[in-house]
């Protein structure tokens, strides 16, 4: 167990098109640890406008497939802060979904995490599935062990400076120093639970599994790597 600071300050970066899962497994473990520990959250964007889940929708205007997609069945979650206001963060989630494929638009994020990652008072960054193609957009985890969705693992390998990440293509969630990196969706909570054992002990972390009736996987156990042909 680490010193805790209090209160922990926990962001969570935003973006039209996040995963559902990616933010609210976290947020899941995290609200119950927070009905017993003193924590602060924050929900980041580049302004204070409602961020679409899982669907590009931006001013009510759909930029998806409509032909392919129900567009607008989403929900919408209120920032709490901008980027340019945003409060300091002892520990920054970063999610992932299709919204991360667009380059342009998610280059405000990868701006703002250029100038966090390494910053000393960060204690921990942590990616959930393609958020990892966001964090090595910053050319600033060169050299780290990382890992991301299976699915998407090659195209997150393809995006800039990811050349120079070592991508550990079997891993639920891989730990590099400060900076967490998980695979898809699901395997963000499987993290986070470690990262609860890692900051308050087992013991807390069972209790919250527990709670939350979930199974977790630990760090090896990562059977996606094989049905995606990684390993």
């Amino acid at each position: 167990m680490y010193a805790i600071l209090c209160p922990l300050r926990i962001a969570v970066l935003l973006f039209p098109a996040f995963t559902a899962l990616d933010v609210f497994g976290p947020l899941g473990v995290l609200n119950v640890l927070a009905l017993n520990h003193s924590m602060t959250l924050s929900l980041l964007s580049t302004n204070m406008n409602p961020i679409s889940i899982d669907r590009n929708i931006i001013d009510g205007v759909y930029e998806g497939n409509p032909d392919r997609e129900s567009h607008y069945f989403t929900q919408y979650v209120l920032p709490t802060h901008t980027l340019d206001d945003a409060p300091e963060a002892d520990v920054i989630i970063v999610p992932g979904g299709g919204g991360t494929r667009n380059i342009s638009a998610t280059q405000p994020h990868v701006d703002w995490l250029k100038t966090q990652v390494n910053d000393p008072a960060l204690s921990y960054m942590m990616t959930v599935c393609t958020g990892a193609s966001l964090l090595a957009r910053t050319g600033e985890i060169a050299g780290r062990n990382a890992t991301t969705n299976k699915a998407a693992f090659n195209w997150v390998k393809s995006v800039e400076y990811a050349d120079e990440v070592n991508w550990i293509p079997k891993a639920r969630w891989v730990v590099d120093g400060h900076v967490w990196t998980s695979s898809g969706v699901s395997a963000g909570t499987d993290m986070t639970l470690g990262w609860v054992e890692h900051m308050y002990g087992k013991e807390e972390k069972e209790r919250i599994r527990i709670g939350m009736e979930w199974n977790a996987l630990e760090q090896e156990d990562d059977p996606f790597a094989e049905i995606m042909g990684l390993v």
